[in-house]
């Protein structure tokens, strides 16, 4: 078959760039929220003040993913994203063409699950932080502060490299072999109304559809795909030379390009408003935009330790970013906490943002834990609030 660029391969591929522009972080926060409210329910610290918008991301992703499948995976994750086009330059600018064994590739897709459930009853349930650092996903969020990424995550950045590697000689190899968040998805998606069929009886000996799956998976012996290991990337249904693998939504066979614009514009729609709401509902303050201190105001210190009055401090939040925050306090008490100014990367500042400021008002400290999937922007707020308060003290 002659070599072309599809069209549904340039409309996935122009949707990968731009979310990859547009929400580079979204795989992070999507694992962050799950790891945050699993520790803070086996914790005892579960609250649904504090976990609101956790909450509603982790419940829109589950949504989206049993309704439409993996097609986060497949279109809107930006390492994936990373992996694919790794992938891409391998094949057409350095020739590589390796092919690994079916039989391993089976039984090394099932390491993420491994994976998975090591993260959740070894590390997540025992609160070690012995693998702090050893994030292949942070150390690619920091690839652009050098500083920072062979300080904090050089474990992580090592694994990056052999990950790098992996995807040059395997499509999607992180994805199929290592991702905790795919094994997530995989289980998720096995009931979702979205699938791809092939009737056996009209197929050809091609087997031109399982050569370019992006995941390895052998569809001549299937009669229909339907989440599990597939990413919806639909370059199986476009590479068919019989039209013969067809594209379902609830039972009714869709075109390829219509399904996955739909599937696609639904996710990022559902994301969107999903997002609005949970920033609503977290963001519950007066009509100054403070935030009433729950329990705060119950005792008073005997001995007063901060001067009343409104403080400015700075802090440094991710890849070097300055972080300017005001803090009040009355009667001893630290009444407000407002944002002036930060150079992160909003989705993530806002995500720690609704939760460090309630947090701190609620202990009257900044001696408070950082927000899971924005790391960095949290150690920025709470050394800003920490410089505020510092220069509240009496002396």
């Amino acid at each position: 078959m002659k070599k072309k660029l599809k069209p549904l391969r340039i409309l996935r591929h122009i949707i990968q760039i731009v979310l990859f522009l547009l929400l580079p972080g979204l795989y992070i926060l999507a694992f962050g929220e799950i790891r945050g409210l699993y520790i803070s329910v086996i914790n005892g610290s579960f609250s649904i003040r504090s976990s609101l918008q956790g909450i509603t991301e982790l419940l829109i992703l589950t949504v989206m993913t049993m309704l439409f499948g993996r097609f986060f995976c497949g279109w809107a994750c930006a390492f994936g994203t990373y992996n694919d086009f790794l992938h891409i330059i391998a094949k057409n600018i350095f020739h590589i063409k390796f092919k690994l064994n079916p039989k391993a590739d089976s039984v090394l897709k099932y390491m993420k699950y491994v994976i998975l459930a090591f993260l959740v009853l070894i590390i997540w349930t025992s609160g070690s932080t012995v693998l702090s650092g050893a994030s292949p996903w942070d150390a690619f969020a920091s690839l652009t502060d050098f500083t920072t990424l062979f300080s904090s995550f050089a474990v992580g950045f090592v694994l990056l490299v052999l990950i790098t590697i992996g995807a040059l000689f395997v499509e999607r190899f992180f994805c199929r072999y290592l991702c905790p968040l795919g094994a997530i998805f995989s289980i998720a998606s096995v009931l979702s109304i979205f699938k791809i069929k092939m009737s056996k009886k009209d197929c050809g000996s091609c087997n031109a559809c399982s050569s370019v799956c992006s995941m390895g998976i052998d569809l001549k012996k299937k009669d229909m795909v339907r989440g599990g290991e597939c990413i919806s990337c639909m370059k199986c249904a476009e590479v068919c030379p019989r039209k013969n693998t067809n594209t379902n939504i609830a039972g009714l066979d869709i075109d390829a390009k219509l399904a996955s614009s739909f599937a696609v514009a639904a996710c990022i729609g559902i994301y969107s408003i999903g997002q609005l709401g949970a920033n609503n509902l977290a963001n519950i303050s007066d009509s100054t935009g403070s935030i009433t201190p729950i329990g705060a105001f119950a005792t008073v210190n005997a001995v007063q330790k901060y001067v009343d009055g409104t403080y400015t401090g700075t802090g440094t939040g991710f890849r070097g970013s300055t972080t300017t925050v005001s803090v009040t306090i009355q009667n001893d008490v630290i009444t407000d906490i407002t944002t002036v100014s930060y150079g992160d990367d909003a989705q993530f500042y806002k995500k720690a943002e609704s939760s460090i400021f309630s947090d701190v008002i609620n202990e009257q400290s900044a001696n408070v834990d950082t927000v899971s999937g924005a790391t960095f922007s949290s150690q920025g707020l709470i050394s800003a609030i920490e410089d505020a308060l510092a220069k509240a003290e009496i002396r």
